[in-house]
């Protein structure tokens, strides 16, 4: 199974399909993939693609990046703006709620921030219902930033972790960035350079403790995974089941 597209100027573009799940599935191919920004994709590589089955691309980025390098305006593909980020910068009230001892610093330490901020939950809460509405086999949807790293990373993090893949195996894909970035990268062209927190985020090393400082954050405010999906994600028994139908199947099915 294809997992990284070798495309000429668009970089970190992956499938996340293949990645086995606890209960004895994998996440389906041709589902949802991951990318860095996609206003450089060529038309050969934009025809690769819509063959693929990718029809939707939720866009993490802020509106000044959207506009500087904005996706690529074809007919196959909606595209979706959903910012991660709130005007006003991340709050920081229940990272603190934290025990210091689970606080961690540096980028998992702004990944917990990131992932207990209320507008950036009400940005995974409409991530997800986007997923629950990609409902034809084969049709493929991307979500992606500027460098494919840590926005993207968080959402791929968690969904990962809502399917129940193993932490090794969601870490084995977020430490992915950095091999990709490692012979390429256009410094120019992956952010705003005013907004700081974003700035920091996409010049740093993918950090492996990133999906640890995640879980840890999640489970001490919330508890556990199901209160999570519900009173986060706003994931019913019916969505949860419905999604894991879509984007997972039985390892022995051929996907």
């Amino acid at each position: 199974m294809q997992r990284i597209f070798d495309f000429s100027q668009t970089y970190n573009f992956r499938e996340l399909g293949g990645y086995p799940t606890k209960d004895q599935r994998q996440i389906r191919s041709h589902k949802v993939m991951r990318a860095a920004y996609l206003s450089k994709l060529t038309p050969v590589e934009l025809q690769q693609l819509k063959d693929y089955g990718l029809r939707y691309s939720i866009d993490l980025r802020s509106d000044y990046e959207r506009q500087q390098w904005p996706d690529p305006p074809v007919d196959f593909l909606t595209s979706i703006h959903l910012p991660l980020y709130a005007a006003n910068g991340i709050s920081d009230k229940l990272y603190y709620a934290l025990p210091a001892k689970d606080q961690y610093s540096d980028l998992p330490g702004i990944y917990q921030q990131v992932v207990l901020d209320h507008y950036a939950q009400q940005v995974f809460r409409q991530f997800f219902a986007i997923l629950l509405r990609n409902e034809q086999p084969g049709q493929s949807v991307v979500f992606h930033c500027s460098a494919g790293k840590d926005r993207t990373g968080i959402m791929a993090i968690l969904f990962l972790l809502i399917m129940q893949v193993p932490t090794e195996y969601i870490t084995q894909d977020y430490l992915l960035s950095n091999l990709m970035y490692q012979n390429k990268i256009d410094l120019n062209a992956l952010n705003n350079p005013d907004d700081a927190t974003i700035k920091k985020m996409n010049f740093t090393k993918a950090d492996q403790s990133a999906v640890e400082a995640i879980q840890v954050a999640i489970l001490d405010i919330y508890q556990s995974w199901d209160n999570f999906q519900e009173k986060v994600l706003g994931l019913s028994v019916t969505d949860y089941q419905k999604l894991r139908s879509l984007y997972t199947a039985p390892i022995t099915d051929n996907i």
